[in-house]
């Protein structure tokens, strides 16, 4: 239960953050949900003010949103979320307008940690930090394509594309060999 409450206050930090979202929220006052991301399951209630609380255990759920780990995993690398892979169900006008909100917040970092450290290391430190995090993409990208490359030319795993297209164009020929051949026959019988 502590835990629940310590993430439902990292969800309220956001929204606090973001006015929009929770004026948004606002909607779904009283409304019950289940936001599952593997490992993490919330149950939770839409305040009138916007914010989320924690759902009572006799009321019922009106909707659930869950995400597999492994697109969560996706969205918090690359920040971007492939919404085919969220499961919803209940209520979707709930599911789908929380899911929104939720897709769309971010977290004002430096905000917080000027509160911390001030607001010209916040800004340096953030701006290192994004730095630091773009090369580190750079260098996964750099190795994903040498790992493609070795796996299609040394040790070929991978079907380069202009040979999965000759392939393709050559069954496509020879279906139609095929029926030409079957058309023929037929009019020879």
């Amino acid at each position: 239960m502590k835990l629940q409450r310590i993430n439902i206050g990292i969800l309220n930090h956001l929204l606090h953050q973001q006015p929009w979202a929770r004026d948004q929220l606002c909607r779904f006052a009283g409304k019950t949900l289940r936001l599952s991301v593997p490992p993490v399951t919330l149950d939770l209630s839409i305040a009138s003010n916007g914010e989320f609380i924690p759902r009572e255990e006799n009321s019922a759920l009106e909707a659930m949103l869950t995400l597999p780990a492994a697109a969560a995993l996706q969205f918090a690398l690359s920040g971007k979320l492939d919404t085919s892979q969220i499961d919803i169900s209940g209520d979707t006008e709930l599911a789908q307008g929380v899911g929104d909100i939720l897709r769309n917040l971010s977290w004002d970092m430096e905000e917080d940690l000027s509160r911390v450290i001030g607001d010209i290391p916040a800004n340096s430190l953030v701006k290192f930090g994004k730095k630091m995090f773009a090369e580190g993409q750079r260098q996964v990208e750099s190795i994903a394509g040498m790992m493609a490359e070795f796996w299609q030319e040394e040790d070929p795993l991978i079907v380069k594309r202009r040979h999965l297209e000759a392939f393709t164009a050559d069954v496509d020929k020879l279906r139609d060999d095929t029926e030409r051949l079957t058309k023929r026959i037929e009019k020879l019988g």
